[in-house]
């Protein structure tokens, strides 16, 4: 009985949008992930191609964020959930476009897409709390403004900490937040 009621709690607080498209979340922590790896291994390669598969990376998850989020539009977190894709899908492009801008611009213009991430990520997390995955969505949050401070006070360690690693790290935890909310939704869907 003890277990129902929990459930039952757990399916009021995720929200009837959410649960029944579970998939749509995994599919974009799944991409994130994926392609947060990419970022954080291609950086030995070069800078300039580091620069335009986290420019792909960004705007491919951006554009699956965005639809993703018009799948859940009874959510809560709807708009900021949109606002992200569209950040991400914007500063992927503008990465993209312009990759021989020199290391400098390349990093700020990063680390400005990480700042509003960021920002956005964990104003959509205050939304939706105490709603389950909330939390994982903070710590992804503050991951990205951790990043995004990394990279504008550019460690000394440059040669080991690049701009895709550091970038990397952020998408991972993204990606992360969201295949907890996934997991969730399908747990108690």
């Amino acid at each position: 009985m003890a277990g129902g009621y929990a459930k039952g709690i757990e399916s009021r607080d995720l929200g009837e949008g959410i649960r029944s498209k579970w998939v749509w979340f995994l599919c974009l922590g799944l991409l994130l992930v994926a392609g947060g790896a990419l970022a954080i291994m291609l950086p030995v390669m070069s800078t300039i191609a580091a620069s335009l598969v986290l420019g792909l990376v960004l705007a491919c998850v951006g554009i699956v964020q965005i639809i993703q989020s018009f799948q859940v539009k009874g959510w809560v977190g709807f708009i900021w959930h949109l606002l992200i894709g569209v950040i991400q899908f914007v500063g992927g492009v503008l990465i993209y476009l312009n990759p021989l801008a020199g290391a400098i611009a390349i990093t700020a213009l990063i680390a400005i897409v990480f700042l509003v991430q960021g920002f956005s990520q964990i104003v959509l997390a205050f939304r939706l709390r105490p709603r389950a995955g909330w939390g994982w969505l903070l710590t992804s949050g503050v991951i990205a403004l951790l990043a995004s401070a990394a990279l504008l006070l550019k460690f000394p360690y440059t040669s080991v900490y690049t701009p895709g690693t550091i970038a990397g790290i952020s998408l991972l935890f993204a990606g992360c937040a969201y295949l907890a909310i996934a997991f969730t939704a399908r747990r108690i869907g």
